[in-house]
């Protein structure tokens, strides 16, 4: 008994400048403490936690060693005697940094799946854009020879002529109105003479002409505007400029 109590006092030598909670402006010293001791056990989840050292009571509070806490904690403990430090930090967890660096690259597979798609989103809107560019700028063409047309030949004859065009680079749609309402015989007699084909040829190798058209395929036809009636259908094949009509 009177070994335990004399390894009691003595462990409580050493313990006391850190179990026992002094300012930061304490002068270190050594008390005489008087130890209990009484079989203390630690229980964690059901279990008897093992230690080297027995727990004790001074004074009515219950002292147990800081490394076998640690262990259940899964705290690593670091004695610095030079500096009467004790450094508490945790343990490294294989099982736990194996799952951290799986999700991490997870995080980063999915980060990277967002950046292509990001990347491509974005490619989708500069091509999207780019196009309709493209497209103003065939339709703003289209419209300028459209009005060349109508400049150049809405009195072809000395008829009145109305001349609308659509499509784009690659095919263009022509149609010519006249009213036959009013003109039934002068295009009749144009017509007679060849004069309404010209016409036609002479539209289409304008559109060829245009470098924006020159290898556009043109379809068209000539309608009388009173009725809506088609009078001619006609088409161009800009490989080899051979135009057809269909009457």
């Amino acid at each position: 008994m009177f070994k335990k109590q004399y390894l009691a006092i003595a462990s409580a030598l050493i313990l006391t400048t850190t179990l026992i909670p002094t300012s930061s402006q304490a002068a270190t010293g050594t008390k005489n403490l008087q130890a209990k001791y009484n079989n203390i056990k630690v229980i964690y989840n059901g279990a008897a936690v093992p230690t080297t050292i027995e727990p004790f009571i001074v004074n009515g509070t219950t002292y147990i060693p800081l490394r076998m806490m640690a262990d259940v904690f899964s705290k690593d403990v670091a004695w610095d005697g030079t500096k009467y430090t004790i450094t508490v930090k945790d343990k490294p967890n294989s099982q736990h940094a194996n799952e951290l660096a799986a999700r991490d690259a997870q995080i980063r597979s999915l980060q990277n799946t967002i950046d292509s798609l990001n990347k491509e989103i974005s490619d989708l809107k500069n091509s999207k854009k780019n196009n309709n560019n493209d497209d103003d700028d065939i339709q703003d063409a289209l419209d300028d020879l459209e009005d060349d047309l109508n400049s150049d030949y809405d009195d072809y004859k000395d008829l009145k002529w109305s001349i609308s065009l659509s499509g784009d680079e690659d095919d263009v749609d022509v149609e010519i109105e006249i009213n036959l309402d009013k003109y039934q015989d002068e295009f009749d007699d144009l017509d007679d003479d060849g004069d309404v084909e010209a016409l036609v040829e002479d539209i289409i190798k304008d559109i060829w002409d245009d470098k924006d058209f020159e290898d556009a395929d043109i379809t068209g036809e000539i309608i009388d505007s009173d009725t809506d009636d088609t009078i001619y259908e006609f088409e161009g094949d800009a490989s080899d400029e051979d135009i057809n009509f269909d009457v």
